[in-house]
């Protein structure tokens, strides 16, 4: 079923953990929720992990900064002792931020990146080398921890990042043979689709963050049309983490067609930045309400939900 959406979509870094002094007052610990209360926003989606590490203390997974102390500079240091001053209250940093959407009537999605994983053999990560989901150990891992996000939590969906990678953690699988093994990624998508919409009580949702283009999709061993055909996932977010520029021509047509066939919904994404001062003699510029609005109204023709 399409479901239209307004999300907020924060990434627990910079903007959050990164930034408060220690020990966490409640009022900062809200700040990613409150920021966007009472706004048109219905939908709050948390970055639950860097590649290094999950932003809560998992039972299944790496908690992020545990195996980094000492800390080299402020904001790590920062970050670990934020999370820990609101565990040493008895309180679980990622179900803060789920109770608080809930008590600002925003549904929480938990946004998870898949190329890394911290506490993992860094033998298999691609990014050294590695083969990936091709290690059984790796996709295992992950499985569990949507499965943690999705029965240990009262989160509404879990999303799966794929489109992270290469500028925000590593690919899945080694580009040399991701097309020959993208049948390891479907059955991973497939088994998250069991896990999140299988638990006891309300199923869950299962999404995924996807390349904007087909090409893109298949060098990376996402099988887009044949989750859509098998009906695994709910959601699909066109986008790359790798470009910070708001795109007002994202090539996303095939896959508003081919995800509403199938009743899935699709959500545009709004970057950021105008110019990203890449260039010489230019500074970082934001985009201005203006242009936000104009590429929202682009996406709405594009049909999205």
């Amino acid at each position: 079923m399409r479901l239209r959406r307004t999300i907020y979509f924060n990434d627990a870094r910079h903007y959050y953990l990164f930034v408060y002094d220690p020990p966490m007052r409640m009022e900062d610990a809200w700040v990613p929720v409150d920021e966007v209360a009472g706004t048109s926003v219905d939908t709050f989606s948390y970055g639950v992990a860097r590649a290094d590490g999950l932003f809560y203390p998992s039972k299944v997974g790496l908690q992020w900064g545990s195996d980094r102390k000492p800390f080299q500079n402020a904001y790590e240091w920062r970050c670990w002792e934020n999370m820990q001053s609101l565990i040493a209250r008895g309180l679980d940093p990622l179900q803060v931020l789920i109770d608080r959407a809930h008590e600002k009537n925003m549904e929480f999605i938990a946004s998870l990146r898949l190329g890394e994983y911290g506490g993992m053999d860094p033998d298999h990560s691609v990014a050294n080398g590695g083969r990936g989901f091709v290690h059984t150990e790796v996709s295992d891992h992950q499985r569990a921890v949507v499965e943690e996000l999705a029965t240990s939590y009262n989160t509404e969906a879990v999303e799966l990042d794929f489109s992270a990678a290469p500028g925000g953690c590593a690919h899945c699988l080694n580009p040399d043979e991701a097309p020959e093994q993208a049948s390891l990624l479907t059955d991973f998508v497939r088994n998250c689709a069991a896990t999140v919409r299988g638990r006891s009580g309300d199923p869950g949702l299962l999404g995924a963050r996807i390349y904007p283009t087909a090409d893109l999709n298949r060098r990376a061993g996402l099988e887009v049309e044949a989750w859509l055909n098998e009906g695994l996932v709910d959601f699909l977010i066109p986008s790359s983490y790798s470009c910070f520029f708001l795109d007002s021509q994202m090539p996303i047509d095939w896959i508003v067609e081919a995800a509403h066939q199938q009743e899935t919904s699709v959500y545009g994404i709004l970057q950021p930045f105008y110019h990203d001062g890449g260039r010489i003699n230019t500074n970082i510029e934001h985009a201005s309400p203006e242009k936000m609005r104009a590429v929202a109204s682009n996406f709405r023709q594009a049909d999205v939900d």
